[in-house]
């Protein structure tokens, strides 16, 4: 049986409401290509047309560049604080690589803009044993109702979002009051050596981060880190 729970899914975030979900494919498809961005529609045709070889290649990327892939997995999703009986969201959730490393007995659930992508990740997971509900949608526009997660995280494409502050608003909106939230990306080359390594986020930090300009007011325990030898950021936060 589905863990997918209907009565949790829903279009309330800001962009507003669009299509009922249908189930094909073994996911939810929860918006149609001419309801997308411009930017995530042509984004969408670059993913199904390298969704075959993206695992490979990633794989062999990470470990290239970051010391390998379970390594640089870990390193942000270490960082999450998920119990068992839990619902976690991952926001772009490619192929699932980071699904199996999660602590058994949560309630996974992965969202990714590329249908061919989640037909790769519904692959990975039969032959991994892993259980999660897949859907097709938009990080603008996470069709879900709010306050359902009790963990929700992003890794690796916060920058390339038609709308990044959008999506940062969308995660915050579906989480419960209390979720910790981790996002992480690559960190900007031009700002990369002018700013501290660690930042605790306190007003009047300057150079800030663009994710942290974007990250509205109010939320707790924020945390700023470069990773990976500088080349990427982690930030963990909590939802008020």
């Amino acid at each position: 049986m589905s863990m997918f729970d209907s009565t949790r899914f829903s279009g309330d975030g800001e962009a507003g409401a669009y299509s009922p979900p249908r189930t094909e494919d073994g996911f939810v498809y929860a918006i149609r290509p001419q309801e997308m961005r411009l930017s995530n529609a042509r984004a969408m045709a670059l993913y199904d047309r390298i969704a075959r070889f993206h695992a490979v290649s990633n794989r062999l990327y990470l470990k290239l560049r970051f010391g390998g892939e379970i390594h640089y997995r870990w390193t942000f999703l270490s960082q999450l604080d998920v119990r068992r009986g839990e619902r976690v969201l991952e926001v772009s959730v490619g192929t699932g690589g980071n699904l199996p490393l999660l602590p058994a007995g949560a309630h996974l659930y992965g969202l990714d803009l590329s249908p061919a992508m989640l037909r790769q990740a519904a692959r990975h997971l039969r032959e991994w044993g892993t259980e999660a509900e897949l859907i097709h949608g938009e990080a603008e526009h996470l069709p879900f109702r709010g306050d359902t997660f009790d963990c929700v995280y992003h890794i690796g494409g916060l920058s390339e979002f038609g709308d990044p502050a959008l999506a940062l608003r969308e995660m915050i909106r579906v989480a419960k009051s209390g979720t910790r939230i981790l996002v992480a990306d690559e960190v900007d080359r031009r700002t990369r050596v002018r700013r501290p390594r660690i930042s605790l986020a306190k007003p009047g930090d300057l150079p800030r981060p663009d994710v942290l300009r974007m990250l509205p007011a109010g939320m707790l325990d924020v945390r700023y880190e470069e990773v990976c030898k500088g080349l990427m950021y982690r930030l963990t936060f909590r939802k008020p």
